[in-house]
């Protein structure tokens, strides 16, 4: 299809009768010019979009405002964003740019629906939702039928265009271990046809970028660029969610990796580091992990238990090269030793040391819990905060803060078969030795029902009081935390 020119077939909206036209072209180039008839036009591509166009019969007769168009959802297409155009009137057209689908288009006048349908769109055409009225009645009808009457280039009409990134979003491919993988580009009724755009993300950080994305049954091919600059030569493999198995990738440091894939991060096989080293086994974050195999750059070999202790590995090992029969061989913190008497010694060292350091530790801490209460004591009742309890129970003391503070007093009594509570709030002020209490005003009431039975006051003042980091006295009566 040549630039600037989309082919044009309508749904009309119609009342008494009117219909509009279809089958004709026009041009979308922003300056007018002749349009060019349809046998001059290259057949549409399927990973071309096509358009709704929403317009306003331009008489201006009847009821010729207030018309808008809404489209609620595509049938199969990801990443369609549902779409309301604004209040038009006669005279007026809005162009929606979409990816070929079947669309679902609701139209209304002044907030009343007239019609619901689903529109289809195809590759290169635009299709029209004509808004037709009468003077007396409005019957909307849609139809497909052409009517080359209905466009007429002579009347004037304001066309806004609206671009496919207005209509449509990514879609989301996948969303796997920490990955996310979005496509933008052609769909044809739920296809990603032609070449698009996808972008990738771990972890929400930009990961990689596939441009010029082919989309073929289970692979994605493309020119892919990754942020950490590694090239891999294999592609990723949308059903299985992986690199393909047998794939390499190499990093900017020369790490190049051959085997198995979990997402795009090495799971199994060959692990060539960067100093020339080569692993064999189970791979996490471009290291060693699991049992496996070290291959010395300079020769000889090694058997690792455990892969994640390399290059720290510390004890025994099966050892060999081309030369030699596999043996035992002896490391301590990766570096090899004579024998295992060198190994014994260093690991007697390690154990004394961890003893020593666990001793001073277990000092340390002593220390401290031994000093702790002689600070407390210094201070005294400066240091008294939280709830406290006496001997029975039956005694609650709060102190909001140390040093001052609001506190509170809850003491339950009996009396005969009814038990009775009395509660008073103050404000406090401690020294090291004693507390200086300002009392509100007190209620006495039944504890069962919480009627008060009688309100009254307590006199201030300052009594004795010690604090020992627990037992709380004042003024004699102990209360503890």
């Amino acid at each position: 299809m040549k630039p600037g020119v989309t082919m044009i077939r309508t749904v009309t909206i119609g009342i008494l009768g009117i219909s509009l036209s279809a089958c004709q072209t026009v041009n979308t180039a922003p300056a007018p010019s002749p349009a060019p008839s349809q046998t001059s036009l290259a057949p549409a591509s399927v990973s071309d979009p096509g358009s709704i166009a929403f317009r306003i019969n331009p008489s201006g007769n009847g009821a010729y405002y207030g018309w808008q168009m809404q489209v609620v959802k595509a049938s199969r297409n990801k990443g369609f964003k549902p779409f309301t155009t604004e209040q038009l009137s006669a005279g007026q057209m809005k162009e929606y740019t979409l990816w070929p689908d079947s669309y679902l288009v609701r139209v209304s006048r002044l907030g009343e629906l007239k019609s619901e349908s689903w529109v289809d769109v195809l590759p290169g055409e635009v299709t029209v939702v004509y808004a037709d009225y009468g003077l007396f009645s409005e019957d909307v009808k849609i139809s497909h039928e052409p009517d080359p009457a209905r466009i007429d280039p002579n009347i004037d009409t304001t066309v806004w265009r609206i671009p496919i990134t207005t209509t449509y979003g990514p879609e989301v491919m996948f969303a796997h271990d920490g990955y996310r993988a979005e496509y933008t580009g052609p769909q044809n009724n739920g296809n990603p046809v032609g070449t698009g755009t996808v972008e990738i993300t771990r972890n929400e950080q930009p990961f990689a970028e596939i441009d010029n994305a082919d989309i073929t049954g289970d692979k994605i091919t493309g020119d892919i660029e990754y942020a950490d600059g590694r090239e891999v030569d294999g592609e990723y493999l949308s059903d299985s969610r992986q690199i393909e198995p047998g794939s390499t990738t190499k990093w900017p440091d020369g790490t190049n990796f051959t085997g198995t894939y979990r997402v795009f991060d090495p799971l199994e096989g060959e692990l060539r580091m960067a100093d020339g080293n080569v692993w064999q086994g189970p791979v996490r974050e471009r290291k060693p992990a699991g049992q496996g195999r070290l291959t010395w750059w300079e020769g000889g070999w090694m058997e690792l238990p455990e892969g994640s202790a390399f290059p720290s590995q510390t004890g025994q090992f099966v050892c060999g090269d081309e030369t030699v029969a596999a043996g035992d061989c002896y490391y301590y913190g990766g570096k090899k030793l004579s024998g295992p008497d060198e190994l014994a010694t260093l690991m007697e060292r390690d154990r004394q040391l961890a003893a020593k350091a666990a001793a001073e530790e277990a000092a340390r801490k002593a220390a401290s819990e031994t000093t702790q209460p002689q600070a407390t004591a210094q201070s005294g009742c400066r240091n008294a905060s939280g709830t406290f309890r006496d001997n029975t129970g039956n005694s609650t003391l709060k102190l909001d803060s140390p040093g001052q503070g609001n506190g509170n007093f809850v003491s339950y009594t009996y009396g005969s078969a009814q038990k009775f509570r009395f509660e008073i709030g103050f404000t406090y002020v401690t020294t090291p030795d004693s507390i200086s209490v300002t009392y509100g005003n007190g209620t006495y009431s039944d504890a069962a029902t919480g009627q008060v039975l009688q309100r009254m006051s307590a006199p201030s003042g300052t009594v004795s009081c010690r604090f020992d980091g627990n037992l709380l006295v004042m003024d004699g009566v102990e209360y503890r935390q």
